[in-house]
C-alpha cells in the first residue's frame, strides 16, 4: 500500500508540473509581433516587430531583416498595459524618419495577445494592430 501512495504522489505532482508549464510564458512583450499599420484601411503596411525582455530593458527590432530598424525606446506602463516605443527609421529616398508607436496590449493573459493604438511615421500618422505569434 505504501508503494501505492508513493506512486499516486509522483503521478499528482508530475501532472500538477505539466498543467501548469504552459502558463510560463515569460514578459508579455517578449516575441515576435506581426501585423500591419496606415492611415486608412486602404492604406495599410506590414510590420513585424520582435521585442526581448533581458531582465532588466526591453529591446528589438522593426522588419528584421536589409531593412530593419533597431527600437531605441520601448515602455511598459504595466499598471494600464500600455506601451510606447520609438525608433528611427529612413524614407524611400534614405532621409531620416522618426516612427513614435503608442499602443495598448490587449488579452495579456492569452498567448494570443494584441497591441493596437497610433503609428507615426515622420508625418503620417495612422492605426495600428499587431498581434503576438
Amino acid at each position: 500500500m505504501r508503494l501505492q501512495a508513493v506512486f499516486l504522489l509522483v503521478l499528482l505532482a508530475a501532472s500538477a508540473l505539466t498543467i501548469s508549464a504552459p502558463a510560463q510564458e515569460g514578459h508579455p512583450l517578449s516575441g515576435v509581433w506581426y501585423g500591419d499599420w496606415g492611415p486608412s484601411a486602404t492604406q495599410r503596411t506590414d510590420i513585424t516587430v520582435v521585442m526581448q525582455w533581458n531582465g532588466k530593458a526591453i529591446s528589438g527590432e522593426m522588419n528584421p531583416g536589409p531593412d530593419m530598424v533597431l527600437l531605441k525606446v520601448v515602455t511598459l506602463d504595466s499598471s494600464k498595459w500600455t506601451l510606447h516605443l520609438e525608433a528611427d527609421s529612413k524614407d524611400e529616398r534614405g532621409n531620416p524618419v522618426k516612427v513614435i508607436v503608442d499602443g495598448k496590449l490587449e488579452n495579456i493573459g492569452s498567448p494570443n495577445r494584441t497591441l493596437t493604438g497610433t503609428w507615426t511615421r515622420g508625418t503620417v500618422k495612422g492605426n495600428f494592430k499587431l498581434a503576438r505569434e
